[in-house]
């Protein structure tokens, strides 16, 4: 830590993908990709290789990941586990106190859509011998106790690991239970220890805010007031039990915080100072009913220079997910482009639809088996809520969104025709394809369709019934369509299909794909690319 030159101790081909200190300081745990099987075939010689549940863009199977251990000075590499099970998206590893073992969360092969069958397991340092922490339930991510003695689970609370989780305190001994998050009945983004092991630090969405929790173990779960301040999960846990975190206000992007075990919040960075010299738009949290009574709430953002008694243009930003929630903070990619928007002269409503993860399990459970048209009505009350409050002007409203708000835009221009314009990025369209040519498979959409299967005569139906495509007929909105040309999570072929729909049917719509890999560009520049399509179809349209 005095400086000087870093040590190179690894040498893996396909990298080291994350790593843990043993508790000793003298070697290390990590994970890596298997090599590539050896072959004396030539270079360019490319084989064929069996398909079993890999997305549609897969090129080379896939190859596990395996535990290694190594001296902190390089030296005595050894591979822990073999065979095809593999570390869970992410690769956490934890080392127990005795350093006996290792913590980590495994899945039967390295295919990404069978993270649905993943196990948090116990995996003995030496033999690479292995067994489920739960044997009676899957789980997907874990908190390892200081002292080794209990762990939390990332448990899903209906055996769907696309629904709601709570974080599940468990003796590492024996599996058995100690505690559960059902008490504070939200959805488990994040959750750590204390430093004692007597509480458990949980990190939920609740309404329109990002929130943190203390959980005494035996005790209630209390919520922490940060004020004005919303708590980011990522965070860590200081040895005197401080908890620094990047948090967010309606004003201010990420910035980091620590609240001390006994203190109060401290604000340590201002990267975003430079904001002060800017209008900002203001948000607030708006409420209203569903058609069938069911509360809903959302984030509305207000014009720049907004003025009471004038109507203005709206626009609907509907987020993904599903299970998410749309907060008032600033710094997502949400409220980034909802501050856009605003300076653009827009109302913008943010809705947290039925299967959004702030209001609970029986709010997120309900978009079960109506999974685009049950909150499809909820977006559809939001407007008239908006409406009744005098300050739209009825005559300009959009609707947008991305994935999960891409599926909400396409079912919406396909059910009602007040709309001036619409951007539909990345949406599922089509709900059988979605099944058969993304990394989530087919299980993502049979949970959230209640169990329908794409190979019944039923369950086809019912995938059609909730697929936008379907209504395709209908649509007359002048439709932005958006899309990177290698996205596995939900795949280009549904914009085509979509884009064919309304194009050679006479229908205003133009379609833009970014050569980009992944589900939304990673890069600033592909970020503010889809920005200004996104703004620029709206100021075409409803200006």
């Amino acid at each position: 830590m005095n400086g000087g030159d870093s040590q190179k101790i690894t040498d893996v081909k396909s990298g080291v993908a994350s790593f843990a200190w043993r508790p000793d300081g003298a070697a290390f745990a990590y994970l890596a990709e298997d090599d590539p099987p050896k072959t004396k075939a030539p270079e360019d010689y490319v084989p064929g290789f069996p398909v079993t549940d890999e997305h549609f863009l897969t090129r080379e199977p896939s190859r596990p990941a395996h535990l290694w251990t190594i001296a902190a000075d390089g030296k005595g590499g050894k591979q822990i586990t073999k065979g095809d099970m593999s570390p869970s998206d992410g690769g956490e590893i934890a080392w127990t106190p005795d350093a006996t073992a290792v913590v980590m969360t495994l899945q039967p092969d390295a295919v990404f859509a069978h993270l649905t069958k993943a196990r948090t397991m116990l995996v003995d340092a030496t033999t690479g011998a292995a067994h489920a922490v739960r044997s009676d339930s899957l789980d997907s991510g874990f908190a390892l106790s200081h002292d080794g003695k209990r762990i939390a689970l990332s448990t899903p609370r209906h055996g769907s690991a696309y629904l709601q989780h709570d974080a599940d305190v468990r003796a590492l001994a024996d599996g058995s239970e100690v505690q559960s998050t059902a008490a504070i009945d939200r959805n488990a983004h994040w959750f750590a220890f204390t430093p004692d092991d007597n509480t458990l630090l949980v990190a939920t969405a609740d309404g329109v805010r990002d929130v943190l929790w203390r959980y005494p173990l035996g005790g209630k779960p209390q919520r922490v007031d940060l004020g004005e301040v919303d708590f980011g999960a990522d965070a860590t846990v200081a040895h005197d039990g401080s908890v620094a975190f990047v948090g967010q206000r309606r004003d201010d992007p990420g910035e980091i915080y620590v609240l001390p075990q006994n203190g109060t919040l401290r604000k340590l960075t201002s990267e975003n100072a430079f904001l002060g010299g800017y209008a900002l738009a203001r948000r607030d949290r708006v409420d209203w009913k569903s058609d069938d009574g069911m509360p809903v709430n959302g984030v509305l953002t207000y014009p720049t220079g907004y003025q009471p008694g004038k109507k203005y243009p709206l626009i609907l930003d509907i987020h993904g997910g599903p299970v998410s929630t749309s907060t008032w903070d600033f710094g997502t990619i949400e409220g980034a482009i909802c501050q856009v928007l605003a300076a653009h002269g827009y109302l913008v409503l943010q809705p947290n639809y039925r299967g959004s993860d702030d209001e609970g399990d029986a709010f997120l459970q309900a978009i079960v088996p109506h999974v685009t048209s049950g909150p499809g009505r909820d977006n559809l009350a939001g407007v008239e809520a908006l409406k009744a409050m005098g300050i739209v002007d009825e005559s300009r409203i959009g609707v947008s969104g991305w994935s999960g708000g891409g599926l909400q835009t396409g079912w919406l221009v396909g059910h009602a025709t007040f709309w001036r314009a619409a951007v539909a990025g990345a949406g599922v369209y089509d709900w059988w394809e979605q099944a058969v040519l993304a990394d989530i498979n087919e299980q993502f959409a049979i949970d959230f369709l209640g169990g329908a299967s794409p190979w019944t005569k039923d369950g086809r139906a019912a995938f059609a019934a909730e697929s936008p495509i379907t209504y395709a007929a209908n649509i007359r909105t002048p439709l932005l369509i958006l899309s990177d040309t290698a996205d596995q999570r939900v795949p280009i072929a549904q914009s085509y299909a979509l884009y064919h729909a309304l194009h050679d049917r006479g229908s205003p719509v133009k379609f833009v794909a970014f050569p980009r890999a992944g589900h939304f560009p990673s890069d600033p520049v592909g970020r503010e690319a889809v920005e200004r399509q996104w703004v620029g179809w709206f100021d075409q349209w409803m200006k």
